[in-house]
């Protein structure tokens, strides 16, 4: 047996909380002395760990004592076994829901440093999905059986290697980072030395992602160019954009084609 003082002390929770839960009739001490002292056995001691993990998951008091009142009757295996599963599955759910959540908080960040602001459609897109517990797993799988449709299994691993805008991948903050410098020179002549630096990171990019496929590179160009006067596909790559990207990198490679035949001569 514990003195209510010895447990409040091993488990580090308060003598006043230890009260609190006798008064809710969530944890009651198997044992009070003639002059008043509660004990706690083995048992509360289980009990203990079991509203303790669910506190910390998230469970209020109430729901607490709903599911300890589902374990009675049941044997001391039983509802130990019980507690743990039900804890395990519970940890499953919201490691599901908190991955969700940062990666929809990475692609959140990356739209603000990109364009310097979230439109209200996506913060309510955002806000729906957190509401619904959607896990995006569905949307996944509609996207894997496209890029398989789409690209060819020797050029499938590719495609699948590229960062991810809702993953925290160091590639896709370089890319974000040269995206925004592409937006904010759009109006460049195409041979100006800022277009020829950007043509310079871009391809340096593309080599790093495609290696030498470029045929893989055209391929994936083409799978997320948006439509004519239609929404882009990937973010910030809109039509306006691409039609740049297109014009300062063929310019750069022309142009160092025609250094490379002068230094032929």
């Amino acid at each position: 047996m514990y003195r209510i003082g010895q447990l409040a002390k091993e488990a580090g929770i308060s003598i006043r909380t230890l009260r609190y839960y006798d008064e809710l009739g969530v944890l009651k001490p198997s044992f009070v002395s003639d002059a008043g002292y509660r004990c706690y056995s083995h048992e509360d001691v289980m009990k203990l760990h079991h509203i303790a993990t669910l506190k910390q998951l998230g469970f209020m008091l109430p729901q607490i004592r709903r599911v300890l009142e589902e374990e009675v009757g049941r044997s001391r295996t039983e509802r130990w076994t019980h507690a743990i599963r039900l804890q395990v599955e519970t940890i499953r759910k919201e490691k599901k829901r908190l991955d969700l959540l940062e990666r929809m908080l990475h692609t959140t960040l990356r739209t603000i440093e990109l364009r310097n602001d979230v439109s209200t459609e996506e913060l309510l897109l955002f806000i729906h999905a957190l509401q619904s517990g959607q896990t995006g797993t569905a949307t996944e799988s509609v996207q894997r059986a496209n890029r398989m449709k789409r690209f060819t299994p020797d050029e499938l691993p590719i495609i699948e290697s590229l960062p991810r805008l809702e993953e925290n991948d160091p590639r896709a903050d370089e890319w974000i980072r040269l995206l925004r410098d592409i937006h904010g020179h759009l109006g460049e002549p195409p041979d100006s030395p800022a277009s020829r630096r950007l043509a310079e990171r871009l391809l340096e990019i593309e080599g790093q992602w495609f290696g030498d496929r470029e045929d893989v590179l055209e391929k994936y160009w083409e799978w997320i160019r948006p439509e004519p006067g239609g929404h882009e596909k990937v973010l910030g790559l809109d039509e306006e954009t691409m039609a740049y990207i297109e014009r300062i990198a063929d310019e750069y490679l022309r142009t160092d084609k025609a250094g490379e035949a002068e230094e032929g001569k």
